[in-house]
């Protein structure tokens, strides 16, 4: 019969030793247990005790890398200063090395274009002079011709006077042949403007001989005269054609 079945029957004799015998295991565990609850907690305290440890030594180290890179970034910043520094003298220096330099030729330059306009001064001072003497013979041979052109122009304007009065004589004897030139112009042109009414009649009548389009475009432009067209020199021949044979239309209804 094992335990739990002697356990469970009423009555057993040995039931109440059955169970303190349990409760003694379980009390044994529980203290077991206990046990190794403590360690456990000892192993977690001294695991806490360790990491707050390492934690402050990291704290201890992160200030101390902080400091150091501080002074590091202030060295190297006073180093770049220094070689900045540096470079700002040299490069000054030779800038003004450079400067000296050019103005120094520019100078020599300066000094020479100086030399060289001053003598061309004076050779031009010295034409100058020669012109002016020059100047003041050529004046006085000019007074002199003057004189002669005087009398010349004075002798001319008599001459002038004469011809003049005889030219108006002759103009006032042409002056009726001056009319009749008029007169014969007037004519030409209204010839030129019948025969642009007649080559539009040819043409509505279709008589091709005498065809506006058969024209160059020089001859139509001496028909546009009469018809008084604007512009006819400026158009092409086809705006000439509708040009004159609307012009010719209308000079034929009125």
């Amino acid at each position: 019969m094992t335990i739990a079945v002697a356990d469970k029957l009423p009555g057993a004799p040995d039931s109440v030793g059955i169970k303190l015998k349990r409760a003694e295991t379980a009390v044994a565990r529980a203290k077991e247990a206990e046990r190794q609850a403590l360690a456990e907690a000892q192993t977690a305290s001294e695991h806490a005790d360790a990491a707050k440890s390492a934690s402050e030594d990291a704290k201890r180290r992160v200030r101390e890398a902080t400091s150091e890179g501080k002074q590091e970034v202030q060295r190297r910043t006073q180093e770049a200063r220094e070689r900045l520094a540096r470079l700002v003298d040299q490069e000054r220096e030779k800038a003004e090395q450079e400067v000296a330099e050019r103005i120094e030729r520019i100078t020599a330059d300066v000094n020479a274009e100086s030399e060289r306009a001053r003598a061309e001064a004076e050779r031009v001072a010295e034409h100058a002079q020669a012109l002016i003497e020059d100047a003041h013979q050529q004046m006085a041979e000019a007074r002199a011709l003057a004189a002669e052109a005087t009398a010349a122009a004075q002798e001319a304007a008599d001459q002038a006077h004469a011809h003049a009065r005889a030219v108006a004589e002759k103009a006032e004897a042409q002056t009726g042949s001056a009319e009749r030139v008029v007169e014969d112009a007037h004519r030409a042109e209204s010839a030129l403007a019948d025969e642009a009414a007649g080559a539009v009649r040819a043409e509505q009548e279709q008589q091709t001989p005498a065809r506006l389009s058969e024209h160059t475009k020089a001859e139509l432009v001496e028909l546009a005269q009469p018809l008084q067209i604007q512009g006819a020199s400026r158009m092409t021949k086809d705006q000439l054609l509708r040009a004159v044979r609307s012009a010719s239309r209308a000079r034929q209804r009125s």
